[in-house]
């Protein structure tokens, strides 16, 4: 194995399914790997210090949420090209030093991300234009809500290329973000950026990754010539009161920050999805009533921060053109 020059970080909570495999494959890859783990209750901590007792790994006593988690290990880091890898995701050596040749490479790139692939081989969409109001209403209303050619037209063009893109296997296009599960970046990139913005806990920290290094001048570039396996979830609850205003709160962010004339649109599109997220879930309790509940509950709580969400003076002083 020749060794890799470059840093992996693997940011886990309750990843014990997933863990061994993410970290044996990085251990092929011959990259240093950082390890963060942000307050696991299963076995994630025990299996890599049992299994892979030379990796450096820091143990939260309290989940501090992914961007802080990245930040805390990119301390001290000296390689030219850091590896950000979910511990859901699988990479493999080649794909992993086709990733560091791309950035050493181009230096115009400052960040490159591979096909990702589910397990059963299904091609998981990860190159993605940056969102819109109109592309929030697609994807919030989708499973039923919205007949599919609606969402299709509110997707836009620019959407249903990239997912083009992700399908068919070709050379490498350049994309306005990628799915933060495996990404390579340019060291000095992170750090002239202060890391990860840590005002996302889950989800958005990714597109906002690329939102920034584009404006930094670099590009962002998706390589379906090379790939990783991807489970998804394995960092992230099944209940949704744990994960959905998480995922609603940074969106809210993320429009209050770069796309301040349509942020009430999308404020008022999130408080319709919880609406009828909540009385769909009360129409489904007789025959659900745990999982209803539950919905109810994770639905009610993202009623309430569109209610209450006020965009902040540092994101007002920061807004981009809708």
């Amino acid at each position: 194995m020749n060794e890799l020059h470059a840093t992996a970080i693997v940011v886990t909570h309750n990843s014990a399914v997933h863990i061994v495999d993410c970290l044996a494959a990085l251990r092929r890859t011959g990259a240093a790997v950082r390890v963060i783990d942000n307050a696991s209750s299963d076995d994630t901590v025990k299996l890599i210090t049992r299994c892979f007792p030379e990796r450096k790994l820091v143990t939260n006593p309290v989940n501090v949420g992914f961007a802080a988690a990245v930040n805390q290990a990119l301390t001290g880091i000296t390689t030219d090209v850091t590896l950000l890898v979910n511990p859901d995701c699988v990479l493999p050596e080649t794909t992993a030093r086709g990733l560091v040749r791309t950035i050493r490479t181009q230096p115009h790139v400052g960040i490159a991300g591979p096909r990702l692939l589910h397990p059963d081989g299904r091609v998981l969409i990860s190159a993605h234009p940056f969102e819109t109001w109109t592309t929030v209403l697609a994807s919030r209303f989708g499973a039923g809500l919205l007949p599919v050619g609606v969402r299709w037209l509110l997707c836009g063009s620019r959407r249903r290329r990239a997912y083009d893109a992700c399908r068919a296997p070709g050379p490498p296009v350049p994309v306005d973000w990628l799915s933060g599960a495996c990404l390579a970046v340019r060291t000095t990139l992170l750090h002239k950026l202060g890391g990860l913005d840590e005002g996302y806990f889950m989800y958005y920290e990714d597109e906002e990754l690329c939102l920034q290094a584009s404006r930094h001048g670099f590009r962002v570039l998706y390589v379906p010539a090379i790939e990783a396996m991807h489970v998804g979830g394995a960092s992230s609850s099944d209940d949704p009161t744990q994960v959905w205003p998480h995922l609603y709160r940074s969106l809210l962010r993320f429009f209050a920050r770069h796309h301040r004339r349509s942020y009430p649109l999308v404020r008022a599109t999130v408080l319709l999805r919880a609406l009828l997220g909540v009385g769909t879930a009360l129409v489904r309790l007789p025959a659900q009533p745990r999982t209803a509940r539950g919905r109810a509950r994770a639905w009610r709580q993202v009623g309430r921060l569109a209610v209450t969400a006020r965009p902040s003076p540092l994101e007002r002083q920061q807004p981009c053109a809708s």
